[in-house]
Parts: C-alpha cells; structure tokens; sequence
C-alpha cells in the first residue's frame, strides 16, 4: 500500500499542480443532454388495447341499433338541470385545467384539451336532439355550429399540436 505524503486532501484547491488545466477544462463546453427518445408501448398492451377497444365498439354498435327501437320517443326526466349543469360544469373544468397546464408549458394539456373537445360534442349532440321544436330548435342548431364545434375543433386541433409537440413556448 502506498503511504499518503502530503497533508492536503486530494480535492482541495491548493492540492492541484496545474491550474491552467483546471481552468482550461472548466472551460470546455459541456456536451448537450442526451433526449431520450419517446418509450414505445408494450406490443402485449397494444394487442389488449385493440382487442377490447374492438369488443367495445362491436358491443355498441348493436346495442345502439337496439336502444334506437325500443326506448320511447319522449320521456319525463328528473335533475334535468343537474344533468346540464354537470355537463357545462365538466367543460369549464377541462377548459381550465388545459389552460393552467399551457400556462405550465406541461404537455399533459393535450388530455384536458381533447376531454374538452369532446364535452363540447356532446353538449351539441345533446342540445340540438332535445330541443324544443321552433326556435329553441334553431338555437340549439345555431349555437352548435358557430360555437360548441368550432370550440370542440379548435381544442381538438390543440391537442394534435401538443402531441407533436409544435407548440412554440416562447
């Protein structure tokens, strides 16, 4: 074993014979971060994802087609105005969560986004099928196609944009 000889430890600054080395390697520029690329789903949950997002879509279409002859063409509903306060209260919740997360710069606002777009579909759907006939109706269809769609649209378009990640955050 070798006998240490000196009193100073190994990384004190006095301990360094050559200082225009340190300095000079201080100097160099550090190489940039690695990016790690994007991690790829497992086949396996590809596979199981597809097979009961398939078995979903097979059960629905079916059942859709059953509900559409045998439920009755008008009904008497209680909480209706729960039932749309929920729905409203669901789209401003989704609109300022995603705004919160782009105030973040925090990809994950491409869920909120695409959650908001879709609630704005659904409110259309919903406002236009179970309006009054007349002028609710023409309300319903107007507010739909120059408000709920281009709104569902444009987060939709959003969303799209910051999962390929095209957002500019400056």
């Amino acid at each position: 074993m070798a006998m240490q000889t000196h009193a100073l430890p190994p990384t004190s600054p006095a301990h360094r014979p050559w200082p225009a080395l340190r300095t000079r390697a201080a100097r160099q520029p550090r190489p940039a971060p690695r990016v790690q690329p994007a991690r790829q789903p497992l086949p396996s949950l590809l596979r199981r994802g597809r097979v009961v997002a398939l078995s979903v879509g097979c059960f629905l279409l079916p059942w859709c087609v059953l509900l559409s002859v045998t439920l009755p063409v008008s009904t008497e509903v209680q909480n209706w105005s729960l039932a749309w306060t929920g729905l409203d209260g669901g789209e401003a919740v989704a609109a300022l969560a995603t705004a919160l997360l782009l105030t973040r710069e925090d990809p994950r606002a491409a869920l909120t986004a695409t959650a908001g777009g879709a609630l704005l579909i659904t409110d259309a759907w919903f406002d236009v099928c179970t309006s009054a006939p007349g002028a609710d109706h023409i309300l319903a269809v107007a507010e739909a196609v120059f408000v709920e769609l281009p709104l569902a649209g444009a987060a939709f378009w959003l969303a799209v944009r910051l999962t390929r990640g095209a957002v500019d955050t400056q």
